[in-house]
C-alpha cells in the first residue's frame, strides 16, 4: 500500500512535522539513531522555513504589483492632461510633437484597401418584433447598445435582406429589402396571420463594394 503523502506542498510539511514528532517519540524503537532524526527534523524544518519565506515573497509581490500599476495609472493620467494641453496650445509644431513623441497630425491620409470591406467582420442583427406587424432590425457592431453601435471605420451602410417563412434554403429566397445608413430600419410587414420572417445584412463599403453576410435572425411577427 502506497505511503499517503499529501499533493500540495503545504500538506506535505504539515505531514514531515508530523513525522518528526512521532519519530522523536517512537524512532529509537523502530532503529532510527537520535543523529538520523535530528537531521531530518532539521530538513522538514528548513522545508516549513522555506515556505514560509516564499509566501511571504509573494504576498509582497502581490502588494508591489498593485502599487506599481495604481503609480503608474496615477502618472498616466496626468501625462495624458499634458498632452491634450500641448496638442491645443497656439505656439506647438509638428516638430514640437516629434520631439515630445506624441502624435503628429497625419495630413495625409492613407489609402484604404479595395477590399478592406472583406476583412470587416459582418454586422450582428438583433430583431424588436414586440410592435404587431413591424419589425425593427437592429444592425451593426453592437446591436444590443445603439449608444455604442457606430459602424466600422470604412463603412456607409448596409445591405438588408430579408425571406418571408423563416431562412430559406438556397440563396435565391433571399430578398434586398433596404440599403440603410442608420440602424435600426423599420419594416412594416401587412401579413393578417402572424408570420416568419428571417433577416440578414451585410455591410457596404465606402468605395460601394459589399462584405459579407452576417448571420441570419428570425422573429415572428404578431398581427
Amino acid at each position: 500500500m502506497p505511503e499517503i503523502i499529501p499533493r500540495d506542498e503545504l500538506g506535505r510539511i504539515e505531514w514531515m512535522l508530523h513525522l518528526v514528532g512521532w519519530l522523536e517519540a517512537e524512532g529509537v524503537g523502530h532503529g532510527f539513531t537520535p543523529a538520523e532524526i535530528a537531521a531530518f527534523k532539521a530538513a522538514a524544518v528548513e522545508a516549513d522555513g522555506a515556505y514560509g519565506r516564499n509566501v511571504d515573497l509573494q504576498a509582497a509581490a502581490h502588494a508591489g504589483t498593485v502599487t506599481k500599476k495604481k503609480a503608474i495609472a496615477a502618472a498616466l493620467e496626468r501625462a495624458r492632461a499634458f498632452v491634450r494641453r500641448i496638442q491645443s496650445h497656439p505656439n506647438t509644431t509638428d516638430a514640437d510633437r516629434s520631439a515630445a513623441k506624441i502624435r503628429v497630425p497625419d495630413l495625409i491620409p492613407t489609402p484604404m484597401s479595395p477590399d478592406a470591406i472583406l476583412l470587416i467582420d459582418p454586422p450582428l442583427v438583433i430583431l424588436d418584433h414586440s410592435v404587431p406587424r413591424q419589425v425593427a432590425i437592429h444592425w451593426g457592431p453592437n446591436p444590443h447598445n445603439e449608444k455604442h453601435n457606430g459602424r466600422p471605420a470604412g463603412v456607409q451602410g448596409v445591405v438588408i435582406e430579408f425571406a418571408r417563412g423563416g431562412i430559406p434554403d438556397t440563396e435565391a429566397g433571399w430578398m434586398i429589402l433596404e440599403q440603410a445608413t442608420r440602424s435600426p430600419y423599420i419594416h412594416a410587414v401587412e401579413d393578417n396571420t402572424p408570420t416568419t420572417y428571417a433577416y440578414r445584412a451585410r455591410y457596404v463599403g465606402l468605395n460601394l463594394k459589399y462584405g459579407p453576410h452576417g448571420q441570419a435572425a428570425t422573429c415572428t411577427v404578431s398581427v
